[in-house]
């Protein structure tokens, strides 16, 4: 290989199990969705239609290796394999492309570093830091507050006597 020259490309060990004739469009849209995402991103996939004649192999491998939902009799497609270790299906799919984790949950080397998100918390205690050393410690024009002193109670007036004349 010489400079300049692209790397050869990966084979495609992630396999995206689909079914060319679902009759659910949820299934269908689930099924475009990764394929678009996995292209979009340059990842090589190989897509395996387990409705097509003579696939009953794939379709069991599938069946097999897949998380079946509540209510299912079966794994559904789309389900996500790399090679021959189960990934998870379209909801996982979707969280972990939410979350900046599809290569991980795909189970291959990051292209690009993963973006540290900034935590809320540590937002605030980094806002507060800067704002210490203008507060505590720094001389300052305004003068300084003394502790306040507790006042006595109000001394009891003399009672009054009505019984002198003025």
């Amino acid at each position: 290989m010489g400079e300049g020259e692209p790397a050869p490309a990966p084979a495609a060990d992630i396999k995206i199990f689909i079914s060319g004739n679902s009759g659910s469009k949820e299934i269908t849209n689930s099924q475009h969705r990764i394929t678009m995402i996995l292209k979009s991103l340059g990842i090589p996939l190989q897509q395996v239609d387990i409705s097509a004649p003579g696939t009953e192999e794939q379709r069991d491998i599938m069946r097999a290796g897949a998380k079946k939902k509540e209510g299912q009799r079966f794994a559904l497609p789309p389900q996500i394999f790399n090679g021959e270790k189960y990934c998870g299906d379209y909801d996982d799919f979707d969280v972990a492309n939410e979350d900046d984790e599809l290569e991980e949950f795909l189970c291959i080397p990051r292209k690009t570093p993963k973006a540290v998100p900034i935590n809320p918390e540590d937002e605030k205690k980094q806002e507060d830091a800067e704002k210490l050393p203008a507060t505590e410690g720094a001389p300052t024009d305004a003068p300084a507050t003394e502790a306040p002193v507790a006042e006595a109670p109000p001394a009891e007036e003399a009672p009054i006597d009505e019984t002198v004349a003025a």
